[in-house]
């Protein structure tokens, strides 16, 4: 039925295949970079073998929202996703990515959320250099929004000339044709702020025609969070472009509870034809660059890093301010650049969230953070120790399709977020019973439990060992398995 001898069987576990079907106790062989067979393969020769007894077999996580963009040039061990179980990651979110440069003398505030590696002059040269360097998990790219206004618009904070909005457009083009996925919006941050309907419109039209998406940090997450997403969900039904609404969210107590409304509006859209996801990271504080118009509104934010006062990171920014003897707005403005934590949401409702059907898991992690928000390190696990095991909020095989088929399916990565004979061998080994995160607000960096073993494409991945090969590839959407690789 295959090879005489695979190179791999993890024997004995109990298979949760991503679609949501039931578990099974079954044996997975893998050749090469594929799973070759499930089924009982005691009789058949491997290289190698895995006693996965008593433990959860499950297609490696896709993290739809992550900002590894230049971590694979600056920690390309990754241990911050293959610790609890990730193998995919798509990046670029939030209107940022590592491509396309800006021009001379353009830069936005949120590009600090990357790294500090120069961004690549196109999305060609950024998978160019990924190649070369090999990425330790699989990489899907989207194309930042803001990359765009900052490479071709002279005043990146005006609304582009029909000229300006034509480069963009086949800036776009020019991406989506080198592999990446999509784009992605972050209405929210400048300069992507300034742009309008018929800009936005304009762009998702292009990612429409090659059949790519577009994500979105929306407008506006507390006082007007009902007519942000209306905002996002009408580019999607005026262009054919599938939509994400990026780690959905309700802030401030004032707004807690609005989510019924904005999903009720995402189901009516989906109804409608829209094509339209969503994500949460399981926490209820959230995390960017700091903004001091936001100081005084939210009671408790937390530094995670500053420029120019690094010994800052970690510290509330009230008392920072009591010891400087100022206000929180003006110890913001010293602090900055920075980054924070802003505790406004409600757990309640980031739970309620998730449980939407249309809703995967992103980490929405920041790698180049000196002290990160623990989602960096914890959100998979998280969910399944505390969402699952602890909360019981959804089945166990329900939470795995949440971060396996549903993003493949979404992002279009074919062969991917399924355990079937001839999907990409993508494989993550964890213990129920004990599987959970660690990462926490004072020490964020702590590697989750119960994650055994982790495969990418074939390849062991975690744990660690010395010159391990780094297996992940680029990927690109909307391709046969045969053709999921654009190296």
């Amino acid at each position: 039925m295959q090879q005489e001898t695979l190179d791999l069987i993890i024997e004995g576990g109990w298979v949760i295949d991503g679609l949501g079907t039931p578990r099974r106790r079954a044996d997975v062989g893998i050749a090469g970079e594929r799973i070759a067979a499930i089924g009982d393969l005691a009789g058949v020769a491997a290289a190698r073998r895995i006693d996965a007894r008593g433990k959860i077999v499950a297609p490696g996580f896709i993290d739809v929202h992550g900002h590894d963009d230049l971590m694979f040039v600056e920690k390309p061990g990754l241990e911050w996703k293959t610790s609890q179980g990730i193998t995919s990651v798509v990046v670029g979110n939030c209107g940022v990515s590592g491509a396309p440069a800006p021009l001379p003398g353009n830069t936005a505030a949120a590009l600090a959320l990357l790294g500090e590696t120069p961004l690549f002059a196109d999305m060609q040269a950024y998978f160019d250099e990924l190649r070369v360097r090999q990425p330790m998990i699989n990489v899907a790219a989207l194309v930042g929004h803001a990359n765009l206004r900052l490479a071709v618009m002279r005043d990146p904070t005006s609304a582009p000339s029909k000229e300006e909005q034509a480069a963009m457009q086949q800036m776009l083009a020019d991406a989506l044709a080198a592999g990446a996925v999509g784009f992605s919006t972050g209405l929210a941050y400048q300069p992507g702020g300034v742009a309008e309907q018929a800009e936005l419109e304009g762009l998702a039209g292009v990612a429409a025609t090659h059949g790519a998406l577009h994500t979105s940090h929306i407008r506006n997450e507390g006082d007007e969070v009902e007519a942000a997403v209306d905002e996002v969900l009408a580019v999607g039904r005026n262009t054919g472009c599938a939509t994400v609404l990026s780690h959905h969210k309700c802030m401030m107590p004032r707004n807690w509870g609005k989510s019924h409304a904005t999903l009720a509006n995402v189901d009516r859209a989906r109804a409608e034809g829209v094509d339209v996801a969503l994500d949460i990271y399981p926490y209820p504080g959230s995390s960017t660059i700091l903004i001091p118009e936001r100081a005084e509104s939210i009671d408790d934010i937390r530094i995670t890093w500053s420029t120019p006062h690094p010994e800052c990171s970690g510290e509330s920014l009230g008392d920072i301010a009591a010891r400087w003897g100022c206000d929180k707005t003006t110890a913001a403005k010293r602090l900055c650049p920075a980054g924070a934590i802003y505790f406004a949401m409600d757990e309640a409702e980031v739970r309620r969230i998730f449980q939407h059907e249309c809703c995967m898991v992103g980490s929405d992690g920041l790698p180049n953070d000196t002290h990160p928000h623990p989602r960096l390190w914890g959100s998979f696990t998280r969910v399944l120790g505390r969402y699952v095991r602890e909360a019981e909020l959804l089945t166990l095989e329900a939470a795995v399709a949440k971060m396996t088929a549903l993003p493949a399916r979404v992002f279009g990565l074919h062969g991917r977020g399924q355990l079937s004979v001839g999907a990409w061998a993508d494989v993550t080994v964890f213990d129920a019973d004990s599987v959970m995160d660690r990462a926490t607000w004072e020490l964020p960096t702590l590697a989750s439990t119960g994650i055994e073993h982790v495969l990418v494409n074939g390849q062991i991945v975690f744990p660690a060992a010395d010159g391990m090969a780094r297996p992940g590839k680029i990927l690109r959407r909307g391709l046969a398995a045969a053709d999921q690789d654009i190296q």
